[in-house]
């Protein structure tokens, strides 16, 4: 069921193509332990998520068959998916022109919004998404400063008020950016250290910024402000030779100026530890 679910899912997103990768025990094997089952309000936002997918304009009809379609919404056989259409129609989310019939739906006014109310992040959420480097350089700060600044316990709690995901340490087998933008749906805020010019990290916060979620940025010192690079005897490096012998002009981007007002903690490498502390104090200033 788990792997129906998945590559009827995989192939109404890709609209319809069949993939050209053959699925590995690995595969599967991921697949199985990555997927949550999903709670009866969860799949009837789910449905009404996917439905809207298959949808070319404001009151389209959608036609639903359970019993081929029940893996494209989450259920486990054709009398689930039935239930689940009929639950939404009772909630006012779908509709018929006539009687229920599974076979003319669409999505009402109260349909659309709760799909506004579902795509906004849950205020809920523990999840905290990091947008940082990924160079080896920045492990130290995030394993020692960032992720223990997120993870805080209070005092007199026995658990971590919220997580940090970071999407290189995310098992998945989607689309690398589709997950990106996943993982920032269902956190509650972001953590985003503009460290090395990265214009990934930008574009997520970005994203996230959009959706309304709170964004506190961080950033190293020297990556702070635009700098002329150094040659080991301390001399300006301002040019070097492409593979045609033409120079280059190069300098050290500092934080881009679209953001440069903004707020931001800046850290040393020496003293993480400090910096852990006003990333924890931001925190819970700002989120909780």
């Amino acid at each position: 069921m788990i792997i129906s679910i998945f590559l009827r899912n995989q192939y109404e997103d890709s609209n319809h193509r069949h993939s050209e990768r053959y699925l590995t025990i690995g595969n599967l094997r991921k697949i199985v332990n990555q997927y949550n089952p999903r709670a009866p309000l969860a799949k009837m936002d789910q449905a009404l998520i996917n439905m809207q997918k298959l949808t070319k304009f404001v009151g389209d009809i959608i036609i639903t068959k359970p019993e081929v379609d029940y893996p494209y919404y989450h259920c486990s056989n054709a009398q689930e998916l039935s239930s689940v259409l009929i639950f939404l129609h009772e909630a006012g989310y779908l509709a018929s022109r006539g009687e229920f019939d599974e076979h003319d739906l669409h999505i009402t006014a109260k349909g659309y919004q709760r799909l506004r109310e579902i795509a906004k992040p849950g205020k809920d959420s523990k999840q905290c998404f990091v947008a940082m480097w990924f160079a080896e350089e920045m492990n130290d700060v995030y394993e020692n400063a960032i992720k223990k600044a997120i993870e805080y316990i209070e005092e007199g709690e026995s658990s971590a008020r919220f997580e940090a995901i970071k999407i290189d340490d995310v098992e998945h087998t989607n689309d690398i950016n589709d997950e990106i933008i996943a993982q920032i749906r269902r956190s509650r805020f972001m953590v985003c250290d503009l460290t090395g010019y990265r214009g990934g990290v930008y574009f997520e916060a970005g994203f996230a910024y959009g959706l309304g979620l709170e964004v506190i940025y961080t950033c190293r010192e020297d990556w702070c402000k635009e700098q002329v690079l150094k040659d080991e005897n301390d001399k300006e490096v301002l040019f070097l030779l492409d593979n045609n012998k033409n120079e280059v002009f190069i300098k050290k981007e500092g934080v881009h100026f679209d953001i440069a007002h903004r707020n931001r903690i800046e850290w040393s490498p020496d003293n993480l530890d400090e910096f852990r502390i006003k990333l924890e104090n931001r925190i819970k200033s700002v989120i909780i």
